[in-house]
């Protein structure tokens, strides 16, 4: 489909771990437009958590540790999974290793979960100037989670079925990721530029947690 189609591809899939067939890895794979793939592991929290004898899921799940970025034609792409939105040094160390876009699909109805959920999804996008997308499986009658977010605005927001698209600016993230934050009004942006690197002391990190 991504060669048909010319397009690039974020899709989810289980993988076997080496040396262990009986363990498998949650994993996203990003399908390039000559057919190659790149994938992302799951890497918190440690197995084997939901997915042993679970609901949905019923596999022995193994974390992994490798938090990869992939280069494309229209900028560089990170992806974590599901709640891995809720561990916000997972989508910092992407934006830190070059992400401009994160990708974060989920799973099940996000239930009472819902309104933290969505406000991480856009909090991911503001704290590491980059663009996050979100999307859900919906299996019943349970409303879902679309989400298209800018550091600036949520771009696409939808509970319900569909395909979304939004015209996303990689120079506009490049852009505050150079600036340097200014004192207004006015402001020539709605969110924090440089927090990437003005916002960010790791000599106070380790001095306060060596373990950082």
């Amino acid at each position: 489909m991504a060669k048909k189609h010319d397009v690039y591809i974020v899709a989810g899939a289980n993988c076997p771990v080496p040396g262990n067939p009986e363990r498998g890895y949650t994993s996203q794979i990003l399908v390039r437009t000559d057919g190659s793939v790149g994938r992302y592991n799951r890497t918190i929290p440690k197995g084997p958590w939901i997915y042993k004898g679970g609901r949905f899921w019923d596999y022995d799940y193994q974390e992994g540790d490798d938090l990869p970025v992939f280069d494309t034609p229209f900028g560089t792409v990170g992806i974590l999974i599901c709640s891995e939105v809720y561990a916000p040094e997972l989508s910092r160390l992407l934006a830190l290793k070059g992400a401009e876009i994160l990708f974060l699909p989920a799973g099940i109805c996000k239930y009472e979960l819902h309104a933290t959920w969505r406000n991480l999804i856009w909090s991911r996008a503001i704290e590491n100037l980059a663009y996050t997308v979100t999307c859900q499986n919906i299996l019943g009658a349970e409303h879902g989670l679309a989400m298209i977010c800018s550091p600036e605005e949520i771009v696409v927001e939808s509970t319900k079925p569909g395909i979304f698209i939004a015209e996303c600016d990689i120079d506009r993230i490049r852009w505050l990721r150079k600036e340097k934050d200014l004192y207004g009004p006015p402001m020539p942006w709605n969110a924090k530029p440089g927090v990437l690197r003005d916002w960010r002391r790791s000599d106070v990190y380790r001095k306060n947690y060596p373990d950082w």
